[in-house]
């Protein structure tokens, strides 16, 4: 009798067969050719469990004082792209193994897998941006070659985004960091995207080199996903100011400024923070220096006090005030005029609340490991 039969006439076998394929099956093609079957019985119901769990962890324990070196090596050859995640988190634990080897080896594994967020959930990323994630280099050189690789060869990779804030600009990678920003966002063929959380640092990247044509691009880019700028860009029209933006702090301000709910980028009110705060709209804008930013700061003067349900009202309009007062040039003369009482008193109050503040904030002296976001 064929398997066909078998599974018509026992349904519960089908069962079995469906549950038990994906940890018995035969050797995937490709480098990725090692299945649980291939490993020793007392390791084999952890595998199992890491699998039915599908979740990346901080760390396994089963792996962290079960698995050798060997079996971690041929786990991160693993067919099932979770157990390949989980192997390589504890080889970058373990001094037994040449971190910046596995790091460089491994850029290719696109493979998706759900990581444990903590408070944040869970989190969707590649093999490889997890390795980059939990890697640390020995030397600032090490890194740079690493860089290097992932923007010429990997940049679809979130990492390749993300590194751009800190990185200086070098003219061997703009065409690189151009293409970043222009293509479309599909990652791999299951259709996981980059979304535009992650385009913001290409665009801030590109900035960094100041081109004129670039800024046309840069704009189009935030006019389009206004509704989801964040700090990053804020921060790219504050540090290197161009007239094309103010079109994207005007339509911002229009639809978004507003509708601030409380919830500042990197606080942990238990709640979804908004993309950005509203202080990096304020200190953008304030930057522009022109009639055009002078009159939408006069604007949001007269507009922020007649808000009814925008929380941290009062400091919001303070910081208007302010960052106009240390501004000063002559398009905002007549603000400074009119915020002058207002100014004068935010400036003595902030003055005698650092004189009388004893508080000293302690100087961290520890060597600071050589990780991907700084």
């Amino acid at each position: 009798m064929n398997l066909t039969l078998k599974v018509m006439f026992r349904p519960g076998l089908l069962l079995f067969a469906l549950f038990a394929l994906p940890f018995w099956s035969c050797k995937s093609p490709g480098n990725y050719n090692y299945a649980i079957k291939d490993f020793r019985n007392t390791l084999r119901p952890h595998l199992i469990r890491i699998v039915s769990k599908g979740i990346v962890m901080h760390y396994d324990s089963s792996l962290r004082y079960m698995a050798t070196d060997e079996e971690l090596t041929q786990l991160s050859q693993s067919e099932h792209p979770v157990l390949r995640a989980s192997a390589f988190r504890e080889m970058l634990h373990r001094e037994s193994f040449n971190h910046f080897e596995i790091i460089m080896n491994h850029l290719d594994d696109t493979a998706i897998v759900e990581t444990d967020a903590g408070e944040f959930g869970i989190w969707l990323r590649t093999v490889s941006d997890d390795i980059l994630e939990k890697a640390d280099w020995k030397t600032q050189d090490a890194k740079s070659k690493t860089i290097e690789l992932v923007l010429t060869k990997y940049n679809y990779l979130r990492s390749a985004y993300t590194v751009l804030k800190q990185l200086e600009p070098q003219d061997k990678y703009y065409p690189f960091i151009k293409e970043m920003v222009t293509r479309p966002r599909r990652l791999t063929d299951d259709g996981f995207e980059l979304d535009f959380g992650d385009i913001e640092y290409a665009l801030y990247g590109l900035a960094k080199f100041k081109k004129q044509d670039d800024a046309k691009i840069i704009k189009k880019q935030m006019i389009q996903n206004v509704r989801w700028l964040s700090d990053i860009s804020f921060m790219l029209i504050q540090e290197f100011p161009d007239t094309t933006y103010f079109d994207v702090l005007l339509k911002y301000h229009r639809r978004q400024f507003y509708k601030f709910s409380g919830n500042r980028p990197g606080g942990f009110s238990g709640f979804i923070a908004d993309r950005a705060a509203p202080e990096s709209f304020i200190q953008a804008l304030v930057m522009q220096k022109t009639d055009k930013s002078a009159m939408l700061l006069d604007t949001m003067l007269n507009r922020l006090p007649l808000q009814t349900c925008m929380p941290d009202k009062e400091n919001i309009i303070d910081e208007v005030i302010t960052a106009i007062w240390e501004h000063p040039c002559t398009p905002y003369v007549k603000l400074r005029e009119k915020i002058k009482t207002r100014a004068e008193e935010i400036s003595k109050w902030r003055t005698s609340v650092s004189l009388d503040s004893s508080y000293q904030v302690s100087v961290d002296t520890t060597k600071r490991k050589i990780r991907w976001y700084h």
